[in-house]
Formats: C-alpha cells, sequence, structure tokens
C-alpha cells in the first residue's frame, strides 16, 4: 500500500512536470509566432515604403513640369486596399546650407531654436568656431581648450562640416536641436548664400527674415490650391508687402515659376498598413548624370527615423494630393 502511494506521487509529480514544459513550449512557440508575424508585417511595410520611394523616383524624373512631383515639403498620399504611403520630397536647395550661411542669417534662423538665449549664442558660435579655419575660440563659442574642459574626445576640425551627422558633435548640441536643424539646414546646397524660397517648406520659410509670418497659411492654402489645378505659384508673402493683407488679389499674384531643382533632394516615404505595422525610410539622393543607367546616387538611407510621423495633424497641411492604386488581382 506504501508503494503504491509513493508510485502515485511519482506519476503526479511526472504529469505536473510535463503539464509544465507542454505549457512553457506552447508559450515559447506563440511567442516565436507572434515575433515571425510582427517580422513579417513590418516586412510587408517596408516592401510599400520602398515602393513609394521608387514612384517618388519616377515622378520626379517626369518631363512634363505640370506633371513632375514638387519638392517643397508637399506631401502625396497613395491609398491602396491594404496600406496607405506618404511621401513628402524636399528640396535641399531650398534649406540654408550650414557651411556657407552667413553670420547674420544664422544668428537670425538660431533665434528660433529649442534653446534658452545663451545657449543660442554658444551654439551659434560653436557652428562657427568648427567650420573656421583659426584656434581662435569666439566670444561665447569653442575651441580646442573648451572641447578638452568639457572631457570630450575631439576637438573642432576647423573645416566644413562633412555630413550632418557632425553636427551632434558640437558643444551645446542636444537632441531636440539637432531635430529642429535636420528640417532647416543642409550640407548639400554646394555652398549657396541664398535659400532658394520656391522649393523651400514650411519649417525654413518660417525662419527667414525676408517672409511675413503671418501670412503663410494662406500662402499655403493658395499654393495647394495652384498645386490641384496646375496653376502658377502665388507670390511669396515678403515683409516688404507685410502691410498688405493677402487678399483674393494678392492670392491671385503669381511670381515666375522655376523648375523645381531636384539636384539634391530628401524623399521621406511612411507606410501604414491595415494591421497598423509601419514603415519610413528618410533618403538623400543626388541627380546623377545616368552612369551605370542610375538616374540618383544614394547618399543617406535611413530607415525607422526618430522624426515626426507623415501622418501627424501637423502635416496634413501639407497633403496636396491623394491616389487611389487597387491591389492587383489576380485573374
Amino acid at each position: 500500500m506504501k508503494q503504491r502511494g509513493v508510485a502515485l506521487i511519482l506519476v503526479l509529480w511526472v504529469l505536473s512536470i510535463l503539464t509544465l514544459m507542454a505549457g512553457s513550449f506552447t508559450l515559447t512557440m506563440r511567442r516565436e509566432t507572434a515575433g515571425l508575424s510582427h517580422t513579417k508585417e513590418n516586412a510587408q511595410a517596408l516592401a510599400h515604403a520602398k515602393s513609394g520611394l521608387a514612384l517618388a523616383q519616377a515622378m520626379l524624373l517626369q518631363e512634363d513640369e505640370a506633371k513632375r512631383w514638387r519638392v517643397d515639403g508637399s506631401i502625396y498620399e497613395i491609398e491602396s486596399e491594404t496600406a496607405i504611403t506618404r511621401i513628402r520630397i524636399t528640396s535641399e536647395f531650398g534649406k540654408i546650407d550650414i557651411n556657407s550661411v552667413t553670420t547674420k542669417l544664422l544668428h537670425h534662423v538660431l533665434q528660433f531654436a529649442p534653446l534658452e538665449t545663451q545657449a543660442q549664442q554658444e551654439l551659434e558660435n560653436a557652428i562657427l568656431d568648427w567650420r573656421d579655419e583659426d584656434e581662435t575660440t569666439r566670444p561665447f563659442g569653442a575651441e580646442k581648450p573648451e572641447y578638452n574642459a568639457a572631457k570630450l574626445s575631439y576637438t573642432p576640425r576647423n573645416k566644413p562640416f562633412r555630413s550632418f551627422e557632425e553636427l551632434q558633435m558640437l558643444k551645446g548640441m542636444n537632441a531636440d536641436v539637432f531635430a529642429w536643424m535636420q528640417k532647416i539646414f543642409t550640407i548639400y546646397a554646394a555652398g549657396q548664400t541664398e535659400v532658394e524660397m520656391n522649393t523651400s517648406s514650411r519649417e525654413v520659410l518660417n525662419v527667414l527674415p525676408e517672409i511675413d509670418v503671418t501670412q503663410l497659411d494662406n500662402y499655403f492654402f493658395a499654393r495647394q490650391k495652384a498645386v490641384l489645378n496646375h496653376a502658377p505659384m502665388p507670390i511669396l508673402p515678403r515683409i516688404e508687402n507685410a502691410g498688405q493683407s493677402m487678399n483674393s488679389d494678392t492670392q491671385n499674384a503669381t511670381e515666375a515659376e522655376v523648375a523645381p531643382d531636384i539636384a539634391v533632394v530628401t524623399i521621406s516615404v511612411e507606410t501604414v498598413l491595415e494591421n497598423e505595422a509601419t514603415a519610413r525610410i528618410d533618403v538623400t539622393m543626388e541627380k546623377s548624370d545616368g552612369a551605370n543607367n542610375l538616374p540618383f546616387q544614394i547618399l543617406v538611407w535611413q530607415t525607422d527615423l526618430d522624426a515626426p510621423s507623415l501622418f501627424s495633424e501637423e502635416m496634413n497641411l501639407f497633403l496636396i494630393a491623394h491616389f487611389f492604386e487597387p491591389e492587383n488581382v489576380p485573374n
């Protein structure tokens, strides 16, 4: 009888262990299945985003300027039965070149940076000290002694910035300021000192001293209508016209349309699937001479960049066209 009791206990122990093992195996399989499903969904979203990038490249090469997609930060939306993709193209020539910007303009623009006044001055002079050729520290600036005092393992190059990411090395730089600067500054504008405002995004126009920012809402509304109607672009609301309200006559005034400059552009593509999986691609590319049968040369490729979503309420203001593309259905 005693042996039977021991055997029963052993059997119960074995059954308990087997039950735990089976439960653990089931949980592991569920997690692996969920992980595979998540990976598959992300891959599908990324494939849609890459298709959006290819479409944007094709639309930039349109010979008909009326059909060519704009490079001023406007957003195009492509909807299919399983996904929605938004594409935003910005000309690097519509930004401010960090290597050639004048001291006066740099000072003006950095007043809008998300920093206290003292920190703005320090960043301004740190930029100038980094790109100039001398070792002399400007007032509020930073050269080798200041970087050493901050226990940084590097010092200013005293040369132009080689990449935009190099700005992150500046003394006084932080993630919020760097994200803000990415929308406004560039290193790809070939040393230009004048911004091509006809291709500037709203973020850039907001900080330019010659722009009447109080009229930007009306200007972008008029520009959106012009794009949809294939009409000439409205005149930019410059400060010299600040005394004029943007009435219908002002909105109807136009200026010579400049063919979109696609020498260097940044294409941002974001896709959301019906199952809410997402993917984001940001690509900076330069129009090439057709070598190797490639119309564009990729300069920077980033995925899932930590940037405001193209589907945010703020970005809805830049949406100018919506297309519906039905999925391919087998016969």
